[in-house]
């Protein structure tokens, strides 16, 4: 039977995640979910890419030992991506491991053995003070390509040119800052070239890697593939490379046979070995990276896996890279977010609304993505809020109200918008597979609109004042498209899926089968659990915090927030101190509480109010006193769908006030000092008088 084994890259454990991180591990997620969803048995394993020359000097400078440095930040991606419904298979591990370090070596000998390995000396960069030899991130000096000072012993920052720490102008040390001096060392490299023609097929087959990375891979070979260094002089934070004389493996060597070591171990838990899925050809082996790692990914890993008998990875799902509002992350402008600064701020609603948007996003190809925060903002609320999750918003606590929280049947004159439904429905699955996110989101909204007018249409609210079994069949024909429509985005936001599962007695989640199937008529429907807030506009642009160094950490956008915030607290403090120090309110008389008219009035209709937070479009039916129309500002608090059809308590006699939108005829009470909600008057009749 075949099995599924994904992975996404493995972090570096020399910082934080960031919502660039978040790209690939959304799109892992999604896919995973995707796949069980469909039945398949899935195996998805991470962990933190643990060793290296950057997480040696970081430690240094961090006063830690480089093993605790990487194990505290493996402990921060790991809570980070629980708070992004991110889950791996035996846990979120690391490379740094006896059971990698085995796997490190016995494939290191598969490549010996075979006669791939070969030695020779090269010429190194060497610090005369420190007494070790320095790898390109400890030496900096001046860009031999634009004159830029101060950079790395690889790439400049500056122009982006790479290039080898022994053609830096002015090199110093990092560690002691001397001068180095050219040292000959004996390193060991794999001869690539000896695998080209497997390559070559191997990157050829069709599904294998997308178009635009095929093209790229035909200049490397076009050009002749070189011998790959696999050694590292120590002191060197890795594995000792067997029978060298203090030689360590290359971090990009280990790293990749992390994703062995870290199946071994999931499939150890699930009672199997690593063997049933890197030993079977029946396994499909999926790899989610991104673009600026494919030549380790497509040419080093296979060459590998082939000498050590493994089998071949079926294909690789390749993104972009992340921009925020249209340009590169920046630390200076506030755009280089951290995800925990995300997950702080706007809460899980907010992290299941960056999944939502990511899939908006995300195709097979690998073009960059933008995240565009006002985009951002109206997708979700627009399209998410007041279109998907509105349809069950709306008709759950309508048939709670009307038919005692019970399913009818679906309206017959329904039939063409149940069929359209089910039809854009049954391609999602395969859209998943196809890793085209972005057209299972437009499926998903084209299914929410016809569904959404559908009610609008007819009205059911209205039918049930003569003919509730109708609007039963209503309600229970758009519930049913709203569960469609909830099932399908499992994947995406897994959580309100859940929620919306277990209020349709769809027990552990929903399946792409239970998704599609009819509701059981009679079903009793739990009480409407919120599955959705809107977003709010300050609190995601308050992400944005311009500095030197950027958000160092999850806490940063929080504070940034309460900053913009400062004014409107301290005002609202004043205000209150104000209304402390002047005592109770002064008494009135009871010919004065008479003066204000209160009525009971019926929803007719409730809408959001275009270029404006918090207002809400309120018709209301006041009986005798006819048709007013009102502006309530509880939109942060409750949603439209949920006034409809409710009787509130209405001031009758307010003068009518012209605003920006058009003209309020009156004000809906209600009650709460944090959150205040509508004060509904259940049992009354519109118009009937509120004493």
């Amino acid at each position: 039977m075949a099995k599924y084994l994904v992975t996404p890259a493995l972090p570096y454990a020399n910082g934080p995640i960031h919502l660039g991180h978040l790209v690939e591990h959304v799109q892992v997620s999604i896919y995973v979910r995707a796949l069980r969803m469909a039945g398949e048995d899935v195996l998805c394993v991470c962990g933190a890419d643990s060793h290296g020359t950057p997480i040696e000097l970081n430690a240094m400078k961090a006063g830690k030992e480089p093993e605790q440095y990487a194990a505290d930040w493996q402990k921060s991606h790991a809570a980070t991506f629980d708070k992004f419904f991110i889950e791996f298979d035996g846990g979120y591990g690391s490379t740094h491991t006896p059971l990698n370090k085995k796997h490190a070596e016995r494939i290191y000998g598969a490549l010996e053995q075979a006669g791939y390995v070969t030695r020779r000396d090269v010429e190194q960069l060497f610090d005369p003070e420190a007494g070790r030899f320095l790898p390109d991130r400890m030496v900096r000096g001046t860009c031999p390509k634009c004159g830029t000072p101060d950079q790395y012993g690889d790439s400049c920052e500056s122009c982006n040119s790479t290039y080898s720490p022994t053609d830096l102008k002015d090199p110093k040390s990092v560690i002691s800052g001397a001068t180095p001096v050219m040292k000959s060392s004996e390193h060991y490299f794999v001869s690539l070239g000896k695998f080209t023609k497997l390559l070559q097929d191997f990157t050829s087959s069709d599904g294998r890697v997308p178009a635009g990375i095929k093209n790229y891979l035909d200049r490397w070979f076009a050009d002749g593939l070189q011998d790959w260094d696999i050694s590292r002089d120590g002191p060197y934070f890795g594995f000792p490379i067997p029978g060298a004389d203090d030689k360590y493996f290359y971090v990009w060597l280990d790293a990749p046979i992390g994703y062995i070591s870290l199946s071994e171990k999931a499939a150890q838990e699930k009672g199997r070995t690593f063997e049933e899925y890197w030993n079977d050809p029946d396994t499909r082996i999926v790899h989610f990276i991104g673009k600026d790692i494919v030549y380790f990914h497509t040419l080093f890993w296979p060459a590998m896996l082939s000498a050590a008998g493994h089998t071949l990875p079926l294909k690789y799902g390749i993104h972009g890279m992340l921009t925020v509002d249209g340009v590169k992350m920046s630390k200076s402008r506030g755009t280089f977010i951290m995800a925990d600064a995300l997950a702080d701020a706007l809460g899980p609603i907010g992290v299941q609304a960056l999944r939502y948007y990511y899939a908006c996003k995300l195709t097979s190809g690998i073009d960059d993505i933008d995240l565009s925060l006002d985009d951002f903002i109206q997708r979700v609320n627009t399209d998410l809020v007041n279109k998907i999750v509105n349809l069950m918003s709306r008709t759950v606590p309508m048939l709670h109200r009307y038919c005692d929280g019970k399913v009818g049947p679906t309206d017959p004159a329904a039939q063409g918008l149940l069929d359209e439904a089910r039809a854009r429905a049954a391609k999602v699955e395969h859209l998943y597979r196809d890793l085209e996110y972005a057209q299972v989101v437009r499926e998903v909204v084209a299914i929410a609109d016809g569904a959404n007018k559908y009610l609008q249409d007819e009205k059911p609210w209205d039918v049930a004042k003569t003919n509730v079994a109708k609007a039963q069949m209503q309600l229970s024909t758009a519930l049913y498209v709203g569960k469609l429509c909830m099932g399908l985005l499992g994947p995406i936001i897994p959580d309100a899926s859940q929620k919306a599962a277990a209020m349709v007695g769809a027990e552990g989640g929903f399946t792409f089968a239970s998704a599609l199937a009819p509701l059981a008529e009679g079903l009793q429907l739990l009480p409407y659990d919120r599955l959705f807030e809107r977003l709010d506009k300050k609190a995601v642009h308050s992400l944005v915090v311009p500095s030197e160094t950027g958000a160092a950490d999850g806490k940063k956008a929080a504070k940034a927030k309460t900053g913009q915030k400062a004014a409107d607290k301290q005002g609202k403090a004043k205000k209150e101190a104000a209304k402390k120090d002047e005592g109770p309110p002064a008494e009135i008389k009871v010919d004065d509480f008479f003066k204000v008219e209160l009525r009971a009035a019926q929803v007719k209709k409730a809408t959001d109010v275009e270029g404006a937070d918090k207002l809400i479009s309120v018709t209301l039916d006041v009986g005798p006193l006819g048709e007013r129309h009102v502006f309530t500002g509880l939109k942060p608090h409750v949603q439209p769908a949920e006034l409809e059809g409710q009787m509130v308590a209405l001031v009758a006699n307010l003068k009518p006030r012209k605003m920006k939108f058009g003209l309020s005829e009156g004000m809906i009470l209600a009650a709460g000092d944090k959150e205040p909600k509508p004060v509904f008057v259940p049992g009354a009749k519109p118009g009937d008088r509120i004493t």
